[in-house]
């Protein structure tokens, strides 16, 4: 899952290096607040962590879609192989999709000062 926030000065996305799995352990990491540099204007700006978004990550989709077509030539004549085999990238697809919509979904109360 990539976590990425839009750039008011340029119009353009950034992305953020994380392994949360959710916003609660992305307030855990980062805090409340984000101060970032943007990759492509250079400006610093100060984002809440409900203006980041989540996209699926799609690597693992790809590898698992070679591994899968390998594995389907190689065992062919067994039958049942081949079908699993293909089942699986379908599976990743959509975990991948329904990480990032649980993350969109959730959010986290503002503190108020």
């Amino acid at each position: 899952m990539t976590v990425s926030y839009y750039c008011n000065s340029c119009k353009k996305n950034n992305k953020i290096k994380t392994n949360a799995n959710n916003r609660f352990e992305l307030q855990q990491e980062l805090g409340d607040e984000i101060n970032n540099r943007c990759k492509h204007c250079g400006i610093i700006e100060k984002k809440h962590i409900n203006r980041l978004t989540a996209d699926p990550n799609y690597t693992v989709f790809y590898i698992s879609i070679i591994f899968s077509v390998i594995s389907t030539v190689l065992f062919w004549n067994a039958g049942f192989i081949a079908k699993v085999t293909l089942v699986v990238p379908i599976f990743l697809y959509f975990d991948a999709l329904k990480k990032a919509s649980s993350f969109n979904k959730t959010m986290i109360k503002r503190k108020i000062k």
